[in-house]
């Protein structure tokens, strides 16, 4: 199966978090003015890359994505194939860096992708863009990040943004509904939670009037089951906010990310699917 394919490519050290260099060959270049290592916030690892199309009207959709590598690995520069495949869709896409463990722990990373976020919108102008055409997207702990802040409403306020920034959030295999506290890999990440552990599981910071959300999963994921993107669906549209679920076949963790990639696109219907929620969330073009 092509899902499991792109699994075992990705596959890197045991983790799979970083998606074959070879797909950024493959990738359409569509012409664009890449802006790098653009300071958000003072410390090293705030910092991210802007990826701007030429095309004054695709300028005006901003989509930051936020990677994953479960909050103690990732790279923005790795996730060129996936902004430039975005940029040719018709977006401004922006991938921020962010504190990672051991130098942070929760919830430094949501600060971070918080304050990125804030800052894109309060700059987008200057860039040709429009700051209040903004929607989130992210993969496995990304996806995570990007949902949390999305619903807590106070890392943006804290970051001196509105929550209502946020139009939409694409969310790609999240961790939406797990216990941090309950797993080796990530119970140190999230010790500071121990006293408010509410606040790190997005599921139960569900709200009334939050964005709405896409929610995207590989049926044969093993890394992060499938029933968190349900749950969090089911308990957003509970909840009275609009959220879909949709769920791939032969897709994994890694492979539903690839399955973005321009090659792949008539197979799969993950890209489709991404770009029809954001043209509602943001509006076409123009």
């Amino acid at each position: 199966m092509l899902g499991n394919a792109f699994d075992r490519l990705a596959h890197r050290g045991g983790r799979g978090d970083a998606p074959p260099a070879l797909l950024e060959a493959l990738m359409p270049r569509p012409p664009l003015e890449l802006l790098e290592d653009v300071a958000y916030g003072p410390l090293a690892r705030q910092r991210l890359d802007l990826y701007l199309p030429r095309d004054p009207k695709a300028r005006r959709r901003l989509l930051v994505f936020v990677y994953g590598g479960g909050w103690d690995a990732g790279a923005r520069r790795t996730y060129r194939f996936l902004a430039q495949m975005m940029v040719a869709c018709g977006f401004a896409v922006a991938v921020p860096d962010y504190r990672l463990w051991p130098e942070a722990r929760f919830p430094d990373f949501l600060h971070d992708t918080a304050a990125a976020i804030a800052w894109l919108h309060r700059n987008a102008r200057g860039l040709g863009g429009d700051g209040s055409r903004l929607a989130l997207m992210g993969h496995s702990a990304g996806a995570y990040n990007a949902a949390a802040v999305a619903l807590d409403t106070s890392y943006l306020e804290e970051a001196g943004a509105s929550p209502s920034i946020v139009r939409g959030v694409v969310g790609l295999a999240g961790p939406y509904a797990f216990n941090p506290l309950d797993y080796e890999q990530t119970k140190d990440i999230f010790a500071p939670s121990r006293e408010a552990p509410h606040r790190a599981q997005p599921i139960r910071l569900v709200r009334a009037l939050a964005p709405p959300m896409l929610l995207a999963h590989g049926t044969i994921d093993q890394r992060v089951l499938p029933i968190n993107s349900v749950r969090l669906a089911a308990a957003l549209q509970d909840a009275g906010s609009e959220a879909a679920v949709r769920l791939y076949p032969r897709h994994g963790h890694v492979g539903l990310l690839l399955a973005l990639a321009n090659p792949f696109r008539r197979l799969f219907r993950v890209l489709d699917d991404t770009v029809a929620f954001l043209d509602h969330a943001l509006g076409r073009p123009g």
